[in-house]
C-alpha cells in the first residue's frame, strides 16, 4: 500500500501524516509503515533537500531535475524496498508535488516541456502510488498559517498568486487519473480534517477498518 499525500504550503499535510502515521501503525501493526516524504527522505538526501528549500537554484530547469534525482534515489533506497517488503508507504509528497510547482504552476512552460516532465516518472519506472491524497485549501488561509509558523523557505515565502497557480495545478494532476486521488477540505480544523482523511481511506482500504467497523 503506497499512500502520498499532498497539498500546497500551509494546507496542514505534514500535521496530518504524523497522525495518518500513528493511525495506520495501530491498523496493521507495529514496525509494518515506513513514514518518508520528499526532498530529502533518504540517507544523504538532506543536502539536496537544503540545496532545493534554501533557494539554491535559480531556474525551473534546475528545481525540476533536483527533484527528479531526489525522487530516483528516494524510491530506489526507500520506497521500492519498502512496498517489495509488502509494507504500507507514507510519502508525504511525491511526484504530483513536482508537477504542479514546477510545471503547471509556471505559465511559461512549454507543452513540450510540460508532456516531457510529466511522463519522465513513468519512463524512469517510479512507483505509482495506490492513493494520493490532496489537502486542498485556498492561499489565503494557507499564507496565513505559514505567517503564523515562521520560519519560512524559499517555497512558503512566494506570494499568494504562485500558490494559487500551484492550486490549479494540482487539479490539472488531479484529473490525468482522477481514480488514484481524493480531494479533502483542508479549510476546517485539524481534528475534523484527520477523521475526513480516515474515513475515506477505509472505505478505499477495508484492511484499514477496525473490528468495529471503522
Amino acid at each position: 500500500m503506497f499512500i502520498v499525500l499532498e497539498g500546497i504550503d500551509g494546507s496542514g499535510k505534514t500535521t496530518q501524516a504524523r497522525r495518518l502515521a500513528g493511525w495506520l501503525d495501530e491498523r496493521l501493526g507495529s514496525g509494518r509503515v515506513v513514514s518518508t516524504g520528499e526532498p530529502g527522505g533518504w540517507q544523504g538526501g538532506e543536502r539536496v533537500r537544503r540545496l532545493i528549500l534554501d533557494g539554491g537554484l535559480s531556474t525551473m530547469w534546475g528545481e525540476f531535475f533536483a527533484f527528479m534525482m531526489d525522487r530516483c534515489e528516494h524510491a530506489a533506497r526507500v520506497i521500492s524496498p519498502a512496498l517489495e517488503k509488502g509494507m504500507c508507504v507514507l510519502c508525504d509528497r511525491y511526484s504530483a508535488s513536482t508537477l504542479a510547482y514546477q510545471i503547471f504552476s509556471d505559465p511559461d512552460v512549454t507543452e513540450r516541456a510540460a508532456e516531457y516532465m510529466s511522463g519522465l516518472p513513468d519512463i524512469i519506472g517510479l512507483p505509482k502510488p495506490d492513493c494520493v491524497c490532496l489537502f486542498d485549501v485556498g492561499p489565503d488561509i494557507a499564507s496565513a498559517r505559514l505567517a503564523s509558523r515562521g520560519n519560512a523557505d524559499s517555497f512558503d515565502s512566494r506570494r499568494e498568486i504562485f500558490f494559487t497557480r500551484v492550486r490549479a495545478g494540482y487539479d490539472r494532476v488531479m484529473r490525468m487519473s482522477p481514480e488514484n486521488w481524493m480531494k479533502i477540505d483542508a479549510s476546517c480544523d485539524e481534528d475534523r480534517v484527520f477523521a475526513d482523511l480516515r474515513s475515506r481511506l477505509e472505505l478505499r482500504f477495508p484492511q484499514l477498518r477496525g473490528r468495529d467497523g471503522g
